[in-house]
């Protein structure tokens, strides 16, 4: 069964292991892969970029289930998920879960038959609609310095400690003799 996916697809796709789960090895955004990603090409029988491409144990994301896993790691509103909510959380043993950039430029996936197509759930949008700026940014001012401290009160200061160290150093001279 051949997917068709339409350009610039912003879609995360997940798909079922069915067959040989040894067939195609583990990988994650944090564990890395020892292998080069051809296993995973091969079964989705599509040139996928398999560094945004993962592949795991549902057992290993316990107690998360599948869809707040999605929801979480990929930023697909639940809301989107819900028409295969029992599907993905009655899915066990290993699954692939292809971000949008893994099929940048691909046109369709053939999966093997090692594979089943569990579905395609689009990401949260930028929210990037015009608000009006806050006062700050709208009338811009300079910040008054703080006044700078008087010069007077300062050779103020600077007698008076004078003037106590003296009488200290005399009060000990004189207490000395």
């Amino acid at each position: 069964m051949t997917i068709e996916l339409p350009p610039r697809d912003l879609r995360v796709h997940v798909l079922a292991v069915t067959g040989d789960s040894g067939a195609i090895p583990h990988q994650t955004y944090l564990g890395g892969s020892v292998s080069d990603g051809e296993a995973l090409r091969d079964a989705l029988g599509a040139d996928v970029d398999t560094t945004h491409a993962e592949v795991f144990a549902v057992r290993d994301i316990a107690p998360m289930t599948l869809r707040d896993y999605i929801a979480q790691a990929h930023d697909v509103p639940p809301a989107r998920m819900e028409g295969d909510g029992a599907t993905l959380d009655g899915l066990a043993g290993d699954v692939v879960v292809l971000a949008p950039r893994a099929v940048e430029g691909v046109r369709a996936l053939d999966p093997s038959s090692v594979l089943d197509y569990v579905g395609a759930y689009a990401v949260a949008e930028a929210d990037d609609t015009p608000r009006e700026l806050p006062p700050a940014a709208r009338e811009p001012s300079l910040a008054e310095p703080d006044p700078p401290a008087r010069a007077g009160m300062r050779r103020r200061a600077i007698l008076w400690i004078v003037l106590g160290a003296l009488v200290l150093a005399a009060l000990v001279v004189f207490a000395a003799s």
